[in-house]
C-alpha cells in the first residue's frame, strides 16, 4: 500500500506536468491513441464508479451541514459557466463546432480534480467533496438544458438522447458504486487506496484520446483556443471571488467556491463532444484539461504562500 500511495502522492504533486506531457505526447504521436478517443465513455463511468465508492452517507451529511454554500457554487457554476462559454466562443467568433465545444464546457459539473486542487489550496475539502458530487448529480438535468439554451439556435441538439447519456456515463456508475461501497464498502478498503490513481489514470487517457483526434483542429486554430480556455477558466476564478466576497464566505469555503467553478469536468465535455455532435466540439474540452490543471495548480500554491506569510 505504501507504493500506491507514493503513486497517489505523485499524481497529487505533479498532476498539471503529468496532464501536460500526456497532452504533448498525444500531440506528436495521435496514431498513439487514437482508439482510445473511442473508450471515453466506458473509462469515464469507470471514473464515476470510482466516485461513487468512495462516498458514505457522511458526505450527503456534510451537504445538509453548509447547504447555502453547496447551493451558491452550484448556482455560480450552472448559471455562469455556460454564459462564460457562450460568450467566449461569440467574441472570439469560432465557427459553431468549436464554440459549442465552450458552452458544453461551462454546462459540465465540477471536474474530479478540484477536490485534489481544493486540499493544496488549504481549503474546505468536505465542501469541495459535497459540491463535486451535487455538481454531478445535477449534470444529467441541467448539462442538456443550458447546452440547448445556449448553443440550440446553431446546432441541432437532441435533449433527450443527451440526457439518457449522461444517466448512463454519471448516474448509474456513480449509483452502482454506491450501493457496492454500502454493502461490502469495509471489505475493499485496499480497493479504495488504489481509486485515486485508476480515476487519473483513466482521465489521462481520455484526455490523450481526445487530443490525438482533435490534433487538426489544435493546429488549425492554435494559440486562440488556448486563449479562449484560459479566458473562461479565469473568468470562474474572478467571478466567484467577487460573489463570495459579496456573501461574506470565509477564506476556505471561498477558494473551494472558486476552484470547483473555475474546473470543469472537461473529460465528460469531450466524451458528450465526440458521442453527439464532432470532433471540432471536443478540441475545447481536450485543451482546457491542460488549462485548468496549470491554473489550478498556480492557484493552490499561491494559496499556500499567503497561508504561509500569514503564520509567520
Amino acid at each position: 500500500m505504501s507504493f500506491i500511495r507514493s503513486i497517489n502522492r505523485l499524481f497529487n504533486d505533479y498532476l498539471a506536468w503529468i496532464v501536460l506531457a500526456m497532452a504533448v505526447i498525444a500531440f506528436l504521436v495521435p496514431e498513439l491513441f487514437m482508439g482510445a478517443a473511442k473508450q471515453t465513455v466506458p473509462l469515464l463511468q469507470l471514473v464515476m464508479f470510482s466516485m461513487g465508492l468512495t462516498l458514505t452517507g457522511k458526505v450527503f451529511l456534510d451537504v445538509f451541514k453548509q447547504p447555502w454554500q453547496v447551493i451558491l457554487v452550484s448556482l455560480i457554476q450552472f448559471l455562469w459557466m455556460p454564459l462564460a462559454g457562450w460568450l467566449v466562443g461569440t467574441l472570439f467568433g469560432f465557427p459553431p463546432e468549436i464554440a459549442l465545444g465552450f458552452i458544453l464546457l461551462g454546462a459540465a459539473p465540477g471536474g474530479t480534480a478540484s477536490n485534489v486542487m481544493t486540499f493544496l489550496a488549504n481549503g474546505n475539502v468536505p465542501l469541495s467533496v459535497s459540491a463535486t458530487t451535487v455538481s454531478t448529480l445535477l449534470a444529467p438535468v441541467l448539462t442538456p438544458i443550458f447546452i440547448v439554451l445556449y448553443a440550440g439556435q446553431t446546432v441541432d441538439i437532441a435533449f433527450w438522447p443527451m440526457f439518457m447519456s449522461i444517466v448512463k456515463i454519471i448516474a448509474v456508475p456513480i449509483a452502482l458504486g454506491i450501493i457496492v461501497n454500502y454493502f461490502i464498502g469495509s471489505r475493499i478498503e485496499p480497493v479504495k487506496e488504489v481509486l485515486p490513481t485508476v480515476g487519473a489514470v483513466a482521465v489521462l487517457i481520455i484526455l490523450a484520446g481526445v487530443t490525438a483526434v482533435s490534433r487538426d483542429n489544435i493546429l488549425a486554430h492554435g494559440v486562440m483556443i488556448f486563449l479562449a480556455c484560459l479566458v473562461q477558466n479565469v473568468s470562474g476564478y474572478v467571478v466567484t471571488y467577487f460573489i463570495c466576497r459579496l456573501f461574506g464566505s470565509n477564506v476556505p469555503d471561498r477558494r473551494v467556491m472558486q476552484i470547483e467553478v473555475a474546473m470543469q469536468n472537461s473529460a465528460l465535455a469531450a466524451s458528450l463532444a465526440l458521442k453527439h455532435f464532432t470532433p471540432q466540439a471536443a478540441v475545447a474540452g481536450a485543451v482546457f484539461s491542460i488549462i485548468h490543471n496549470f491554473t489550478g495548480s498556480i492557484f493552490a500554491g499561491i494559496c499556500r504562500r499567503n497561508d504561509s506569510k500569514n503564520t509567520h
